[in-house]
Parts: C-alpha cells; sequence; structure tokens
C-alpha cells in the first residue's frame, strides 16, 4: 500500500512587474562624460535600498538608492563628491554574477577613460589604487551607483602616453565592487564644490 506524502508548497509573496519593451522607442547606449566619486570613508550614512523583495515596497525599493525616507547618501561635516572627466565612447557600466548556488552576487563594474597625464589624474590614481570609493555614473538618463557599503571597490587606474600623433593616450580605469543589486541606481542628492546635483530629475543647483 503507497503512502501518500503530503508536502507544503512555498508560497512567495513576491510581484514581478511586466517586462515589456516599445519598439521604436529611444534608447541610448554610453555613459555621461562627467562621473562622480567620493572616498567610502567620507560617507557618514547610506540611502535606503531593500534586499528582502517579499518585504520591498515596490520594484524601485528593491533596485535603486534613495526611496522612502533615507533618500541620499549623508556625508560627513565638510565633505564632497568630486567631478571626473571620461571621454564618451570609451567607457561603459556592467554587471557579472559570479558564486555558488543560493550564493550568487552581481558584481558591478566600471570603464572610464581620462585622456591626459595630469597631476590631479595621477593623484587619484596613486590614491584610488588601494582605496575604496563610491562612483556615481549617468546611463540613459538615470544615475547608477558602483560600490556598496560592505564591499570594497578597487579600482585599476592604467597610463599610457599613446605612441603615435593622435592615438589614444591617458588613463583608463577599471572600477569592480560586489554588491546585491545589479547596477543600483540613485535618485538622491550629489553635493559638489559649486552646488548641488538632483539624481532624480538630472537638475543642478549652484552654491549660494
Amino acid at each position: 500500500m503507497k503512502k501518500h506524502v503530503k508536502v507544503n508548497a512555498i508560497i512567495l509573496a513576491v510581484t514581478l512587474s511586466d517586462i515589456n519593451f516599445k519598439i521604436g522607442s529611444v534608447n541610448p547606449s554610453g555613459i555621461s562624460d562627467e562621473v562622480y566619486f567620493i572616498p567610502k570613508q567620507d560617507i557618514a550614512a547610506w540611502p535606503a535600498i531593500s534586499d528582502d523583495f517579499d518585504t520591498a515596497a515596490s520594484n524601485d525599493a528593491y533596485v535603486q538608492y534613495g526611496t522612502g525616507t533615507a533618500l541620499s547618501f549623508t556625508l560627513k561635516t565638510g565633505k564632497k563628491w568630486t567631478r571626473l572627466y571620461t571621454t564618451q565612447g570609451k567607457g561603459k557600466i556592467s554587471h557579472e554574477y559570479t558564486g555558488e548556488t543560493d550564493c550568487k552576487v552581481p558584481v558591478n563594474k566600471a570603464t572610464l577613460s581620462y585622456p591626459k597625464i595630469t597631476n590631479e589624474i595621477r593623484a587619484f590614481c596613486k590614491f584610488a589604487s588601494n582605496g575604496d570609493f563610491v562612483f556615481v555614473i549617468k546611463h540613459d538618463g538615470k544615475y547608477y551607483v558602483i560600490g556598496h557599503n560592505d564591499y570594497r571597490a578597487t579600482v585599476t587606474p592604467n597610463g599610457d602616453s599613446g605612441d603615435a600623433a593622435g592615438s589614444a593616450k591617458g588613463i583608463t580605469i577599471e572600477i569592480e565592487c560586489p554588491d546585491t543589486t545589479p547596477l543600483p541606481t540613485y535618485v538622491g542628492e550629489i553635493v559638489l564644490t559649486d552646488g548641488t546635483l538632483d539624481c532624480s530629475d538630472g537638475s543642478f543647483t549652484e552654491a549660494a
């Protein structure tokens, strides 16, 4: 006589949205020519993001920094973000998953290209190569974070003089950081020396 074993089904309170695409829509590639960065040690508190899909208020709250009440990075007194120019057509952001089953995480990556060897960029190379930074990079109208509160970002800034008239030269900056979210977006503020950038709409307010 066969015994019937009752298996309790696991019901997840997960709701994914339809993932549609409008054919013919504008869909630009590449990144902006201006990147923002800050040493992680200058951040006092991180904005909110949810790592629990069952309790996240929305898809946005699950993959985006700056939802709910904690909208922006809180910086330590006197600290500000810094700009970095990157040549368009030479940079990108990406993510790749790594790890074992049930333990996979994305590694968020960026490639930036500064076209000249200067004292300022060499100072960045010297400090960033063994430092820990957070970067915010604009793509397709949104701002993406490379960096994580619990994981160290590795920065590899290699330089090249170029080998012929008109050849590419400067610093190629490779950035990698493990995360729990693939390329999280950010809608808070970036406080710079000359004003504040609102990443929710891209507006800039000059400092008084």
